[in-house]
């Protein structure tokens, strides 16, 4: 997943104050250093984005006509684009896609013939318009418990060791985890 623009904070530092109840003089700057690392983190677990933003995946065009997108909520398609081994380029049109099942298993359905003008082996690039409309609150909280965490032990963010995260953030990340369903045969 490549972002095309920085995310929005799911939490603001007034908020992370107001719910830690924090006191005294603060440092903004490390205390919003921390939440976005945070945020990061459970993104990345999670793999839900907590606010809305543009993000562009790469796969290979032609490996059947469904594609999941690998996080959830998805809000809209907003462009699917090609380049084939040779350097050539083109874009496919709306028609050619929808979306299915945007909030809780997100799907591109291609339209029958969809990649019959595309050179076989081409990259394709779907851009997307992904994250909920309101932070989910308990990942909200997620991103507060390990932002504490993070601040109370001192824990530089520019470290290349990643910092554990506590059980109860575990636990809210673990109930809000996107997996891709399973396909069910009965025989």
């Amino acid at each position: 997943m490549i972002l095309e623009e920085t995310p929005p904070p799911g939490v603001s530092v007034e908020a992370y104050k107001r719910a830690s109840h924090w006191e005294g003089d603060a440092d903004d700057a490390r205390i919003g250093a921390c939440l976005a690392a945070a945020q990061s983190a459970v993104e990345t677990a999670t793999r839900r984005p907590l606010t809305p933003r543009r993000v562009c995946f790469e796969t290979a065009a032609g490996q059947g006509r469904r594609w999941w997108v690998p996080v959830a909520p998805v809000r809209e398609i907003l462009g699917i684009g090609w380049t084939g081994l040779d350097g050539t380029a083109g874009e496919l049109g709306a028609e050619t896609a929808r979306l299915l099942h945007a909030g809780d298993e997100p799907q591109i359905l291609f339209a029958p013939g969809a990649f019959a003008a595309i050179p076989a082996g081409s990259a394709l690039a779907i851009t997307l318009s992904v994250g909920p409309d309101i932070v989910p609150p308990t990942l909200a909280q997620a991103v507060i418990l390990i932002a504490r965490d993070w601040l109370d032990a001192g824990i530089a963010i520019e470290t290349v060791e990643s910092p554990r995260i506590a059980f109860g953030a575990r636990a809210l990340i673990r109930q809000a985890r996107y997996r891709r369903p399973g396909i069910w045969c009965h025989r």
